[in-house]
Order: C-alpha cells, then sequence, then structure tokens
C-alpha cells in the first residue's frame, strides 16, 4: 500500500491521502499550511490514530516554517496555538500525543531558530517512520495468536489508511497473509455511519489480494453464531492503562457478542496509543454532526431535523478483552500491571 502522509522535502509541504474521496477516487491534499492539516483532521480526510498522529506532528513543523520567528520566545507562542489548532478531535489519544510531543522538542532544543526550526521537521518525519516500524512490530507480534487459516473479523479501518503505512489490525492481518502463505481471509464491518469499513478496508484488502468479505453492523451476531470468524481484530484510537479500548462506535457490542460466542477478541495499537494517566470516566468521546447519520451519499434517509445521538466512538472494559497486541509485545487479559510493564524500559 502507498504513505498515506508524507513530508515533502524538496518544497516543505505535507501530502496526505483524501481519505473521504476513496474508494472511488485516489485524490491527495498537499499543503504548506498546519491550519490546513487541522482542516483535514476534523474533516477526516485523514483519520485513524497513528496517521492523525503523524499528520500533527507535520502540522507543528509546518507551523514553525510559517511562523517566521526571530526568537526561540515567539516560535514558542506560535507552536502552542498551532497545538490548540491542531488538537480537534479529543478522543485520539495519538494527536496530543504528538503536538506535545513536538512541543517537547522545541522547549529543549539548543541553537537558533532556524536550527529548532529544523530540529522540529526532522522529528515530525521520525514520528512517521517510527509509526512504520510499529506497525511491522504489531503484525510480528500478533502470529502468537493469528492461525494459518483463521478468518478474522473486523470493524472500522486500521489498515494503511489509518497509520502512515501496512496499519494496526492492517499489520496484523497482512503480516499473517504473507507468512501463512495468503491463507488468511478477513470479515469486514460496514461501520456506520461513516462507512469506514466498506469504504477504506474492503479497498485496501481487496487491492492486496485478501479474501474479504463485508457485511453490515447488524449482521455481527448472525457471523459468529454460525461460526465463520475465529477472532476479531480492532484498532483503537485510545487504550487506558486499565485496559480499556476506545474504539469506533459499535466495537463494544461486537465486544459483547464475542463474549458470548467465545470467540477471542483482540485491540491492536502501537504503545503511541496508550494513555497511562486519564481515568475512564473522564475520557471525552467526541460527538460528531448529526447528518452524519441522517444523511448518506448526499440524500437524507429521515427526516431532516430528526433527533440524532452520534457518539464517534464507545469504550470496551477490560473484561472483554482478551489481549492487547502491541509493538513492545502482546498483553493477555490486561491489567494495569501488565500495561505498566509496557513502559519498564522507558
Amino acid at each position: 500500500m502507498f504513505r498515506t502522509i508524507e513530508w515533502l522535502d524538496d518544497t516543505s509541504e505535507v501530502r496526505l491521502v483524501d481519505q473521504t474521496k476513496l474508494p472511488l477516487t485516489l485524490e491527495h491534499v498537499t499543503t504548506k499550511s498546519h491550519e490546513r492539516i487541522a482542516k483535514s483532521i476534523k474533516v477526516m480526510e485523514i483519520r485513524g490514530a497513528p496517521a492523525i498522529g503523524a499528520a500533527a506532528g507535520m502540522g507543528m513543523a509546518l507551523a514553525a516554517i510559517e511562523s517566521k520567528a526571530r526568537t526561540i520566545g515567539d516560535l514558542m507562542e506560535y507552536l502552542e496555538k498551532a497545538a490548540d489548532t491542531l488538537n480537534t478531535r479529543p478522543t485520539a489519544f495519538n494527536l496530543t500525543w504528538a503536538t506535545n510531543r513536538m512541543l517537547e522538542v522545541a522547549k529543549t532544543a539548543e541553537g537558533s531558530v532556524d536550527d529548532t526550526i529544523q530540529r522540529l521537521v526532522e522529528e515530525a518525519k521520525e514520528i512517521a517512520e517510527e509509526d512504520v516500524r510499529m506497525s511491522r512490530n504489531m503484525g510480528e507480534q500478533a502470529l502468537s495468536l493469528i492461525k494459518p487459516g483463521y478468518t478474522i473479523q473486523t470493524i472500522c479501518n486500521a489498515g494503511s489508511l489509518a497509520t502512515v503505512h501496512l496499519g494496526t489490525v492492517g499489520a496484523v492481518v497482512r503480516v499473517a497473509h504473507e507468512k501463512y502463505g495468503g491463507n488468511i481471509k478477513v470479515y469486514a464491518a460496514e461501520t456506520r455511519p461513516r462507512q469506514q469499513g466498506a469504504k477504506l478496508t474492503v479497498f485496501e484488502f481487496m487491492e492486496d489480494g485478501i479474501d474479504t468479505t463485508l457485511i453490515t453492523d447488524g449482521m455481527i451476531g448472525t457471523v459468529f453464531r454460525d461460526g465463520r470468524v475465529d477472532c476479531c481484530v480492532v484498532g483503537a484510537d485510545r487504550i487506558l492503562r486499565t485496559g480499556h479500548v476506545i474504539n469506533k462506535i459499535g466495537t463494544y457490542t461486537m465486544a459483547i457478542t464475542a463474549k458470548h460466542h467465545k470467540i477471542p477478541f483482540y485491540s491492536v495499537v502501537p504503545v503511541s496509543t496508550i494513555d497511562m494517566v486519564t481515568d475512564p470516566e473522564d475520557v471525552v468521546i467526541e460527538e460528531r454532526d448529526p447528518d452524519e447519520i441522517r444523511i448518506i451519499n448526499g440524500q437524507y434517509v429521515t427526516v431532516p431535523d430528526a433527533k440524532v445521538y452520534n457518539p464517534a466512538f464507545d469504550m470496551t472494559p477490560p473484561e472483554l478483552v482478551d489481549a492487547i497486541i502491541t509493538d513492545r509485545g502482546v498483553v493477555k487479559k490486561p491489567t494495569e500491571e501488565k500495561m505498566r510493564k509496557l513502559f519498564e524500559s522507558d
């Protein structure tokens, strides 16, 4: 798969795939503006926790260039405002993780303003490269759980398009497909209301020649009852130190149904998505535009002023999670103690 987002050295621009146009057309957004990156994150031209983390890092680098600052103080003031602009989605942990990381680099950098700006550009590129390495590691770690011949149930999109390259769930599927000679299949849930499963996951895996079957979210119970899948593998926009998985709306329902049918439920994330500070009750669940539900393909499918509840994410408690797969290892039956061990080497 192509890269979802990249830094263009020749022009000091960022180019990203406009995911709102997929799968019908492949278009890019190319910009030198951190405000344009913020818009891309908000309207979901780029989405997926690791991908928007990379976008935020590059947005901060663009802001540094835009600032025209002559002093480190002026640069820091501009970057702090840029971070506020870029932090447009409250639930995805990678977003603030990336902006905070870039601010810390700026605070601790030594040298001139120009030296600091160049350091920020290099850090933004490193965030993206780290994501590529972590994705491959997650796929390798998952081989202890994913066996030849497995059919994997997914929801939303956690493939290449949710990261810089390869994916989180995408890495699990692709590495297993590679290692097992193609002997891996996928059931992809459509994922209402924005249909990322139908539009993005199916597109990606079919492009890679992976046997993929599309279902609606409401078919999951029947698919599980009929024994059509061997495990569930989902991404996450945030995982807490307690093992709570915050992921696309519908994940909690899938986890409950998987538990009932004794189907293993796994979440796969880089450690950059793990929030070791926030308590479950303090997580802000993003609520999005009601028209995402009222309208499909530009047409109202209900009464135009119908009352709508549209949370983008839900929270799955650790007792429903069989394992969390990370680039640093697999945490089975997650607890706070086990999660902390992932960070012992930091």
